[in-house]
């Protein structure tokens, strides 16, 4: 058990995506044996209806609280509700994340067993698949416990994290140029993880707190954000590369090496689908890369980020 459990700000950015917000929203409030907590929903919708929806599902439950961003960008929207936030651990997912009733419990369980200078991440599964939607992307599903630290050849950071403020306030922000909303529309967990563990933290993964990622997307709108995954990893490649960061650099090659020998081996099985996914991705790995350089030779800093 946790001895004094700190205030957890919940942070869930959104645009134009009211009905899984409400169900979000809800989710959230229903937490069983919870810490105290805010929940910030951090909206950069065009109108009201995202709002509405956000304050219909919360009932008048005072914790929930709307900040409205005007610009655009997952990172941006972050940086916003952190800016609002007074948590002494900040909470991130998405709104097309539900969470389980003991989510909160079971996160603040693993907060309080965490080592100094940790972050901790939970288990993201996917939802309920309906005919004709494709696999929800973002599925962190280990069974077993792990700790990371120091270079690692993959990215561990999920929509089911908690941070302590004192870490952002050490490494910086998330990096508007990255994330879903901008011209590198991903990147930015990755990125964040990356320079979190390249400042001596750790990360805790436990298995227990759990979040369902919907399966809302039709199977071709899945497909199409091969090209955008592959983007915003390009862009989160090559920003590090830029910096002198060798590691990367070779993270960057194996990764499209790795593809594209995806992509031929699922040519001569004759999965013609698959290698689109796989050549999509590369295409996104080097538009990407191309997309940052153009950011950095034109100056233009990363935003809440170091």
């Amino acid at each position: 058990m946790v001895n004094a459990a700190p205030l957890l700000s919940i942070l869930v950015p959104t645009r134009n995506r009211p009905e899984l917000v409400a169900h979000c929203v809800r989710a959230i409030l229903d937490q069983k044996d919870a810490p105290p907590f805010e929940l910030i929903v951090a909206d950069q919708s065009d109108g009201r209806g995202t709002r509405d929806a956000a304050m219909a599902a919360a009932g008048g439950d005072a914790r929930l609280r709307h900040v409205a961003d005007d610009g655009r960008g997952r990172s941006r929207a972050l940086n916003a509700g952190l800016s609002a936030a007074r948590g002494a651990w900040i909470v991130m997912t998405d709104d097309d994340c539900i969470p389980a009733a003991s989510w909160l419990a079971d996160l603040a369980r693993a907060i309080g067993e965490a080592p100094p200078r940790a972050i901790v991440v939970g288990r993201v599964v996917a939802g309920p698949k309906a005919d004709g939607k494709g696999d929800p992307p973002a599925i962190l599903d280990l069974p077993e416990p792990r700790t990371i630290s120091g270079r690692v050849d993959r990215d561990w950071i999920y929509p089911n994290v908690a941070v302590p403020r004192a870490l952002f306030e050490e490494i910086g922000r998330f990096d508007e140029r990255l994330g879903v909303g901008t011209s590198i529309p991903g990147g930015e967990d990755n990125d964040l993880g990356h320079r979190l563990l390249a400042a001596g933290w750790t990360i805790v993964y436990r298995p227990e707190p759990v979040v369902l990622h919907a399966a809302w997307r039709s199977v071709a709108e899945r497909a199409a954000l091969k090209r955008a995954y592959g983007t915003g990893q390009g862009g989160f490649y090559a920003k590090h590369v830029a910096g002198g960061d060798a590691f990367i650099g070779w993270r960057f090659v194996k990764d499209a090496v790795r593809t594209l020998r995806a992509a031929a081996g699922a040519l001569i099985r004759g999965r013609g689908r698959d290698a689109r996914g796989h050549l999509a991705y590369a295409v996104g790995l080097v538009g990407g890369a191309g997309r940052m350089g153009s950011h950095l030779l034109r100056g233009r800093g990363p935003g809440g980020a170091r």
